[in-house]
């Protein structure tokens, strides 16, 4: 088999990396200085899987340069192509780059395309006995495929890509062979390209008249044996038949060359390319390159930031400055195997100024996962290692001889415990016996309040970046995939040194993030929020909620009869049956056989269908029945799927409930966020998606009992904006809508209907968000005039909010951070410079409701905080379930429900004050779908008959 020359299309492979990673996110990648990464790291991991998996003897990317000849003959050649997104533009002069640092030839000619460019090295290479692989998104470049040239194209995902290697494989995929590609968009055209073809002569038309005539020359020989209604078409559209052909046309016979021995892939700059992934951040990426290098650089071979003098990167043998990789990490390492290290040990934490510990476990979720080890710290450098659960002849300790020896030590008062994901390792101890206490400073959570959008929450890259020592990862020990084993089945001489480096590693972390802390001011955030709360979140992930298990199976089987009628009345109404999943299929379904018309037309798949994505889906809602039964259909089998028969089989086998695990983390306002399963997004806008809380019961002899604050980011907005009409309302208790809609339309409060309070509640809600006019108009039935008026009116009647909402956008761009009241920071660093118009306004958006929602967040996490302890000094059995945005969810006895209430309440209320007044709303049922107001003491009787 001759060798294979790989062959990147630059241009392509950035824009369908880039898509990949930012289709549906609303998080943008970027470096700590705000420079954007999404195209960058998704061409990167490209090109790693390619060297990892494939292990190309040569490589070559290929880019375009700008106009070309086809611009000169045809100057509306691409002119429909939407305009590359701004962000994106600077990551391809970056991508050249890295190509540069990779040491990889970069292929490109003035007045010509990558793919003429790539099509004429292929034929070269050809010519000179070896094999092609091109590597691309783009469909065009199948018209090469053929005589050793096989092209690779990315599916609806990049890691899905598929080889066509032969004409049969091209034309069971296009339709036509590889030769006819060009005749083919010759007819036909292509969108993509706003290349015209032959007005009226469509796909299938073009498919069947290609069978026929192989050419276009063909074609047009036998125009009178065509028939009549295609004939006039064609006859007019003469010459735009061959001009469309010549511009599909790759050239292949460019005056361009490749030098192989530049492509050998052996040849890689390994230090330039570790280098500029060090510049970009990407910590995981280098750590693959180190692991496909094989190498242990010299500590002297790296490059500082891979750049020479004028900001150019150093290559090709140029004078570079060096800077050390890495080491290895080094400490002492103490087994504690006998009662004699153990008291040794014992004798030591019990004299700390604090105890760094972490542990081993068989699982990632500490309440079914076993403990195999602990690991501690009190000085940096040295670290114990206590295994208590190896599949292992080797000597251990009994574990509750351990967690008798640690007990006096890990719940000292005077002694703060710290660790990385904290709330993990106390479960673990918890469940074995042990609540550690006071929990002192977490490193992961300490460096997310000091950047809450930072992508080095691990801690194997926290101590790169800090400490500057490269740790084992876990995969090294355990392995992943089919062969990964548990740490149980590890030696202990393989995990002691591991376990330790994490204990030691965090308390080298935590003086650099203590002073990152008090750079940002964001010690109150972390020591009075944060961490008092880990155990309270760890708790109530303890305590878990009770499901009817037969009430979800009952709902499974009448969602999946109601599937089947939906299926079966859609077909009915296409005519024909399809499959409704596929993408494809329903494209073909709505736009050809339906002939709806697509609300953008430049916006298609891979597979250059038009999208039937959701947001397209309800553009064309009311158009046909079909699009709204398509629509609904989705919603039911999402429903099903996501939770009606995927929250019975979360079911902890150990408690026989469901057990969520809220991540401090989880997002960059404060808000906590649940996960495995999700019980914050159970969709409540639907009677279907609020019956499945009903599922949510409490035990026997107990109901459920639910909180919730009363508006209170808009109480938030009052006191922030310091508005004396809003201001006076919510301290008069009136409704705060109805108060908006009788000042902005100038009628008493008594008389506003209830359009009037709608749309006054869209403009309340839309405005912490954000929204403009013309989302307002969006989100009612005002039209962009009138929305424009009410939006007027309303910041004439609030003057303080529409002062506050300017500041606000003023202060994020000067400064590039906003702060809830509690000092809670977000950053928007991109207000401060250029930076694409669309993103701008996002972040704009995001900065006027960061404040409001993290105060919001961050009053919530204070009221959890204080509730423990305010029910324990009740002497109340109540426990804390749930918190879902504004809502706390309790079990309390039927009992104990209106005292428990009125304690809740109070201590919800109470928990931060405002300008206005923090209320609440108090609902009980004996399921959470099934809530129903509880008013006074008498509240609970009031649902109950009979006995």
């Amino acid at each position: 088999m001759p060798p294979i020359l790989y062959l990147i299309d630059g241009h392509a492979l950035a824009y369908r990396a880039y898509y990949a990673i930012t289709m549906g996110s609303q998080d943008r990648l970027q470096t700590s200085t705000g420079e954007p990464t999404a195209g960058i790291l998704g061409f990167a991991n490209v090109l790693l899987r390619l060297l990892e998996q494939e292990k190309p003897e040569y490589l070559a990317v290929a880019f375009d340069t700008g106009k070309t000849f086809r611009d000169t003959i045809f100057p509306d050649y691409k002119a429909t192509r939407a305009k590359m997104p701004e962000d994106l533009r600077p990551q391809i002069n970056r991508i050249r780059q890295m190509i540069d640092a990779f040491h990889f030839p970069r292929l490109e000619l003035e007045g010509f395309e990558a793919d003429d460019v790539l099509g004429s090295i292929a034929r070269q290479a050809v010519a000179q006995g070896l094999g092609v692989k091109i590597i691309t998104g783009d469909r065009d470049l199948l018209q090469l495929v053929g005589n050793r040239i096989i092209v690779s194209l990315s599916g609806a995902k990049i890691s899905e890509a598929k080889d066509y290697a032969t004409s049969e494989e091209v034309e069971a995929y296009l339709g036509v062979r590889p030769e006819q590609v060009i005749e083919y968009k010759g007819l036909a055209g292509d969108t993509s390209d706003n290349i015209p073809g032959v007005p009226g002569i469509g796909e299938k038309t073009t498919l069947t008249l290609l069978r026929q005539y192989p050419t276009l020359e063909d074609i047009y020989a036998h125009l009178d044996a065509v028939p009549s209604r295609f004939r006039t078409k064609l006859e007019a559209g003469r010459e735009s038949a061959f001009l469309s052909r010549n511009l599909a046309t790759i050239r292949t016979n460019l005056e361009v060359t490749l030098d192989l021995e530049q492509a050998r892939t052996d040849h890689i700059d390994y230090e330039a390319t570790e280098a500029f992934f060090r510049e970009f951040e990407f910590r995981t990426l280098i750590n693959r390159l180190k692991k496909f290098t094989g190498r242990s650089p010299d500590p002297e071979s790296a490059p500082a930031a891979g750049m020479a003098s004028g900001g150019q990167l150093a290559l090709f043998g140029q004078e570079i400055t060096r800077i050390g990789t890495p080491p290895k990490y080094k400490l002492e390492v103490k087994l504690v195997d006998n009662a004699a290290a153990l008291a040794e040990l014992q004798a030591e934490l019990e004299h700390a100024p604090q105890i760094s510990f972490d542990t081993e476990t068989t699982s990632t979720d500490p309440l079914q996962a076993d403990l195999v080890g602990i690991s501690l710290s009190v000085k940096e450098g040295q670290g114990y290692y206590i295994p208590v659960g190896h599949r292992t002849s080797a000597p251990q300790l009994s574990l509750a001889q351990v967690i008798a020896a640690l007990r006096p030590a890990m719940t000292d008062p005077r002694i703060p415990k710290i660790g990385h994901n904290l709330k993990f390792d106390w479960l673990m101890l918890a469940e074995n016996g042990l609540q550690v206490t006071p929990l002192g400073f977490d490193t992961m959570i300490a460096e997310w309040v000091t950047d809450p959008a930072s992508h080095r929450l691990g801690l194997k890259d926290m101590a790169e970046n800090y400490l500057g020592v490269n740790m084992t990862h876990i995969v090294e020990l355990i392995g992943k995939g089919k062969n990964q084993i548990t740490m149980a089945d590890v030696p202990i001489d393989q995990v002691a040194p591991y376990a330790a480096a994490d204990a030691d590693s965090t308390l080298r972390l935590q003086p650099f993030l203590q002073n990152k802390l008090d750079q940002v001011n964001g010690g109150r955030v972390l020591h009075d929020i944060e961490m008092p709360l880990i155990s309270v979140l760890a708790r109530m992930e303890q305590t878990g909620i009770a499901l009817d298990v037969p009430f979800f199976k009952q709902m499974s089987i009448e969602l999946s009869q109601r599937l089947v009628e939906m299926e079966r009345k859609i077909i009915e109404a296409v005519g024909y049956t399809f499959n409704l999943n596929s993408t494809q299929q329903l494209s073909k379904v709505l736009f050809d056989t339906l002939k709806l018309a697509p609300p953008n037309r430049t916006r298609t798949t891979n597979s250059g269908h038009f999208s039937t994505s959701a947001d397209v889906l309800i553009e064309l809602s009311g158009k046909h029945p079909v699009v709204d039964w398509i629509l609904e259909f989705r919603e039911l089998a999402k429903l099903k799927s996501t939770y009606v028969d995927a929250l019975p089989a979360s079911i902890n086998p150990r408690t026989g409930r469901v057990h969520t695990s809220f991540s401090q983390t989880g997002s960059v306002t404060g808000r906590l966020a649940s996960s495995e399963p999700n019980l914050q997004n159970i969709p409540t806008r639907t009677d279907l998606g609020r019956r499945v809380r009903q599922g949510f019961i409490a035990d026997p002899g107990n109901v459920l009992l639910s909180v919730d604050y009363s508006q209170i980011e808009l109480r938030i907005v009052a006191a922030m904006s310091n508005d004396e009409a809003m201001l006076a309302a919510f301290h008069a208790g009136q409704d705060i809508h109805a108060t908006t809609a009788a000042a902005i339309y100038g009628v008493p409060l008594d008389q506003v209907n209830k359009d009037q309070r709608r749309h006054a509640k869209a403009i309340n809600f839309g405005l912490i968000y954000g929204m403009s006019s013309f989302g307002l108009s969006r989100t009612t039935d005002l039209t962009l005039a009138e929305a424009e008026n009410f939006v007027k009116a309303y910041f004439k009647q609030f003057p303080g909010v529409k002062s506050y909402l300017d500041g606000i956008r003023k202060l994020a761009a000067s400064q590039g951070y906003v702060e809830t009241l509690l000092g809670r920071r977000r950053y928007f660093p991109n207000l401060r410079g250029q930076t694409n118009q669309n993103i701008r306004n996002r972040e704009e958006r995001e900065a006027i409701n960061a404040p409001i929602q993290g105060t919001a967040a961050d009053i919530m996490k204070l009221a959890m905080i204080e509730l423990p302890r305010a029910l324990e000094r009740a002497g109340s059995s109540a426990r804390l379930m749930l918190q879902v945005h504004d809502e706390l969810v309790l079990e309390v006895s039927r009992a104990a429900l209106a005292d428990t209430a009125q304690i809740v309440r109070h201590t919800m209320e109470s928990a931060y004050t405002l300008a206005v007044p923090l209320l609440t709303e108090a609902r009980w049922g004996e399921n959470w779908g099934a809530l129903i107001p509880l008013s006074g003491p008498a509240g609970p009787d009031a649902g109950f008959t009979g006995g």
